[in-house]
C-alpha cells in the first residue's frame, strides 16, 4: 500500500471514529464527576469530554500524538462509566481504544507487552510457563498474610499479590464432551412437568473459560462444571479456544487482537449448532466477545483496509449464543428454584459489580439472586471501578491502580463482609492486591464458587422432583 493511500485511509478512520463522538458531545459534563481517572487527577484533560476534545484535535492535525497526549490517553481505566452517564451513550471507550492503536503504531509496543501477547497467542508455550511456575513456586514466591508475593522485586510486578499457579490448566484437565451424571433425573423432571418453561430446554452448553480462570483461578471453571452437572446439562469444552485478546486490544495492539478473534471464530462457529449456549464465567472475556470484538474488527477494517465482512457475520452468529455464566444460569435454567430449597449460609458476602458486567453487559441482579442463600451486605459504591484497568495500568501506571484499589478495599472493609465476590478474575487480581495492601480481613470468591458450595447440600436436588 502506498504512503498516500495509507494516509488517506488513516485520516478517514480518524474522522469516522475519533471525531464522530466529539462532534456529538454537548459538553453537559455528566460524565466528569463519575470518571475514574478524573477522580484522581481532577484534570479536564483526563476526563471523558476532555478525551473527546483532545482526540478530535489530534484527528484534525491540530495536536500531535506527543508523550503528553499519549500519557493522558493511556491513563483511562476503560471502565465505561462515562458511556453509562452520557445522555447520548457516546462510545467514548471506542474512541480511546482507537486512539491507542495510533499510539502503538507511533511508539511501538513495549518489549514486555510483546512478550506477554506472544505467550497469550501460544497456548502450548503458556502451558509450560505456568506449569514451571507451579513447580518452582516455593523458590519464587512467599506467603504473606494469606497471599503469595514474589521473594524478590521485579520492576513491573513490584510488591503485588501473585495469582495462584497450577500444574495443569483447566483446558489441560478438562476437554471435549462431559456428560452430566444427573441427565436422566433432569429428563424425567422435564417429562413430568410437561410445560413450555424455557428453563428445561437447554441440554448442552460450551464453556469459554478465559485465561485467568484457565491458568490461575481454576476452581471457577470446576465450579461451573459442578453446577451444570447437577442441572443435568452436558458440557463441551472446546480445547483449542484462544485468549479473547483483551490485554492486546486495550494496549492498542490491534493486529494480535484480531488474529486471536479470527482464530476463535473459525474454531468456535462450527461447534455452535450443537450447543444451546456458550458460557463465559468472566466479565471481561464476555464483554470482549459480545461487545469489543466488533470494535476491534471495525478498527482493523478501517485502519488497514481489510475486508472483515466474513468475520462480522460469524461474530453475529457467535453473539446470539454467548452469555455470561450467571446470566444464563439465572435466565435459562431452574437453578434459582433449586437454590430456594438449599440451606441458608451464615457467611456474609459483599458483591462488587465488574465494569464489564454491569456497565457493558447490564448484568448485576443475576449473580446476586444466585447468591440468595448467603447474607448479602452491599458495600458502598459497589459498581465503582476496582482499578484494574489493563496491562498498562497494572505496570506503567500501577500507582493509579493502587489509588482506586485502596478505595475499593476501604468500602469492602466498611461492609464487614467475610467474602467479597465478583464474576471477573481481573477484578479478583486487583481486589486481592488491594485487600492485602490494606490488611482487610476478607476473602475473594467467585459467585460460581459460592453457588457450587451451596449446591453441595444434596437436599437441593429434591426440588427437581417437586
Amino acid at each position: 500500500m502506498s504512503d498516500s493511500i495509507h494516509h488517506k485511509i488513516s485520516q478517514d478512520t480518524k474522522n469516522s471514529i475519533l471525531q464522530k463522538s466529539a462532534m456529538s458531545c454537548v459538553k453537559c459534563a455528566k460524565c466528569v464527576p463519575t470518571c475514574t481517572i478524573y477522580s484522581i487527577n481532577r484534570d479536564e484533560i483526563t476526563s471523558p469530554r476532555g478525551y473527546l476534545d483532545l482526540v478530535s484535535a489530534y484527528a484534525e492535525g491540530k495536536l500531535p500524538m506527543d508523550m503528553e497526549l499519549k500519557d493522558s490517553i493511556e491513563s483511562c481505566f476503560l471502565c465505561t462509566t462515562c458511556v453509562t452517564q452520557c445522555p447520548m451513550s457516546l462510545p467514548i471507550d471506542f474512541v480511546i481504544e482507537r486512539a491507542r492503536v495510533d499510539i502503538a503504531q507511533q511508539y511501538g509496543i513495549p518489549l514486555y507487552k510483546r512478550f506477554l501477547f506472544f505467550l497469550l497467542g501460544k497456548r502450548s508455550v503458556l502451558n509450560l510457563v505456568f506449569s514451571l511456575g507451579y513447580y518452582f513456586n516455593p523458590c519464587l514466591f512467599k506467603t504473606q498474610n494469606g497471599f503469595k508475593k514474589m521473594r524478590f522485586t521485579l520492576p513491573k510486578i513490584q510488591d503485588r499479590v501473585i495469582t495462584p499457579f497450577h500444574a495443569k490448566s483447566f483446558l489441560q484437565t478438562y476437554q471435549g464432551l462431559i456428560e452430566s451424571q444427573y441427565k436422566k433425573e433432569e429428563q424425567d423432571a422435564q417429562e413430568s412437568h410437561c410445560n413450555n418453561n424455557k428453563a428445561y430446554k437447554a441440554k448442552k452448553v460450551g464453556i469459554y473459560i478465559g485465561c485467568l480462570s484457565n491458568y490461575n483461578y481454576k476452581n471457577v471453571g470446576i465450579s461451573l462444571l459442578k453446577i451444570l452437572n447437577k442441572l443435568g446439562i452436558d458440557v463441551l469444552i472446546p480445547h483449542k479456544q484462544e485468549c479473547c485478546g483483551a490485554p492486546a486490544f486495550f494496549s492498542g495492539d490491534i493486529k494480535n487482537t484480531t488474529k486471536l478473534i479470527k482464530k476463535n471464530l473459525d474454531y468456535l462457529i462450527p461447534l455452535l449448532p450443537d450447543l444451546d449456549a456458550l458460557l463465559i464465567p468472566e466479565a471481561t472475556c464476555a464483554a470482549m466477545l459480545i461487545h469489543d470484538w466488533n470494535h476491534a474488527l471495525e478498527i482493523e477494517s478501517e485502519v488497514f483496509a481489510i475486508n472483515n465482512t466474513e468475520y462480522f457475520e460469524k461474530l453475529k452468529i457467535l453473539q446470539q449464543k454467548t452469555f455470561m455464566a450467571s446470566q444464563w444460569l439465572h435466565d435459562y435454567t431452574n437453578l434459582n428454584a433449586i437454590l430456594q430449597q438449599c440451606d441458608k449460609q451464615a457467611l456474609t458476602v459483599t458483591y462488587h459489580d465488574p465494569c464489564h458486567a454491569k456497565k457493558v453487559l447490564n448484568i448485576a441482579k443475576e449473580p446476586r439472586i444466585l447468591l440468595q442463600n448467603f447474607r448479602l451486605k452491599e458495600m458502598k459504591n459497589s459498581d465503582i471501578c476496582c482499578g484494574f484497568g489493563g496491562v498498562t495500568m497494572q505496570s506503567e501506571k500501577y500507582h493509579l491502580a493502587k489509588t482506586i484499589g485502596d478505595r475499593k478495599a476501604h468500602n469492602i472493609a466498611e461492609s464487614k463482609a467475610e467474602i467479597v465476590s465478583a464474576e471477573c478474575s481481573a477484578c479478583r487480581m486487583q481486589i486481592d492486591d488491594s485487600l492485602s495492601r490494606n490488611k482487610v480481613n476478607a476473602v475473594f470468591q467467585h459467585p460460581l464458587e459460592l453457588v457450587a458450595q451451596n449446591l453441595e447440600d444434596w437436599n437441593c436436588l429434591d426440588s427437581k422432583n417437586m
